[in-house]
């Protein structure tokens, strides 16, 4: 611990001085709801310390905008704490893609810890949500003060490279019911205890996450409801048999 080369004698102080002063949680607190496999895990904790309290805190109503598509100031990272976020682009055909749901713990945005280019999606609170907008140059100060932090950015990249080639290969390989079933299985409430779904996405934005159009999405429900394998409540979708979804987004058309 402790390889601040590059950060100013007393940084710490000052930054846990103003994380009290704004009144957000404990940077204890903070840390322990940082996801498992989160870019900021290749920190050690004194620097995740100077780069959260560094941050600065926001909070969202449901539906509004943290960050559009195509924005040229992309120098921050965003630390969900709470709440839900949904990443999100618009193809060049003006199709609706929705990139994936982040929940609490979780860093959106974190490329542009990395470089300055605009924004590649649009970020938007799924409910009443609080973050922390994380500055790109006390991350890229605080990690570039030791080769070790350095390194495991590096392996973590690596893995968000490998994940994605998996999620694209499966979506040029798999029918529409495989695609659908993983998308539910990714939105399991891991806290619920019926199988419900988190942020409760509309038709729409299961068909925008999953890539199929709404239509396909509301018929492969309609049979799976006939069948017990989900059970729709008002609005909610809620998963009665998870573990055929999860091996039929495992399989594929092999199940």
């Amino acid at each position: 611990m402790g390889h601040f080369a590059r950060v100013a004698p007393g940084a710490a102080e000052r930054y846990r001085a103003r994380w009290r002063e704004n009144a957000i949680d404990t940077l204890t607190a903070a840390i322990e709801k940082l996801a498992d496999d989160s870019l900021l895990r290749a920190l050690d904790e004194e620097q995740l310390q100077v780069v959260l309290a560094s941050s600065t805190r926001k909070d969202l109503k449901s539906g509004d905008v943290l960050i559009n598509q195509g924005d040229e100031e992309g120098d921050f990272a965003v630390f969900l704490l709470s709440g839900g976020l949904k990443i999100g682009m618009v193809s060049p055909g003006g199709r609706e893609i929705i990139l994936n749901f982040c929940a609490p713990g979780e860093l959106v945005g974190e490329i542009a810890l990395l470089d300055a280019v605009p924004r590649t999606a649009s970020v938007t609170a799924m409910g009443p949500s609080t973050v922390l907008l994380i500055p790109s140059r006390t991350f890229t100060d605080t990690v570039s003060a030791s080769p070790r932090s350095m390194l495991g950015v590096m392996r973590a990249l690596a893995r968000r490279v490998r994940q994605l080639n998996l999620v694209i290969e499966s979506d040029r390989t798999f029918s529409m019911a495989p695609r659908l079933a993983r998308a539910l299985v990714r939105l399991i409430d891991p806290d619920a205890k019926d199988g419900r779904l988190r942020f409760n996405p509309s038709q729409s934005d299961l068909g925008a996450f999953a890539g199929l159009a709404r239509e396909n999405v509301s018929r492969l429900i309609s049979e799976w409801e006939e069948r017990g394998i989900v059970r729709r409540e008002g609005r909610a979708l809620l998963v009665r048999d998870e573990e055929y979804l999860e091996l039929l987004a495992e399989l594929g058309d092999d199940l």
